[in-house]
């Protein structure tokens, strides 16, 4: 019976090692999430892409608070 514990605890103990990242491989991640590794026009794109991400619906709050002026200088005058 004390054999089979050991040998429960030496499984679980390789379960372990198994399951945890290697040294090596854990400074390799910690030099490449300081580099975003950016080519040229990267950013570029990027802040393109949020253009065309918020430029529709500045056009259309601008269109609408047109229009709200509009009718208010129809009516109003």
């Amino acid at each position: 019976m004390f054999f089979r514990r050991n040998r429960v605890e030496e499984d679980l103990e390789r379960i372990r090692e198994a399951n945890l990242p290697d040294r090596e491989e854990i400074k390799m991640n910690e030099k490449q999430s300081d580099d975003l590794g950016l080519e040229k026009g990267d950013i570029l794109a990027m802040v393109l892409a949020v253009i065309s991400l918020i430029l529709p619906y500045a056009i259309a709050f601008l269109g609408a608070l047109g229009i709200v002026i509009f009718l208010m200088y129809l009516f109003f005058s």
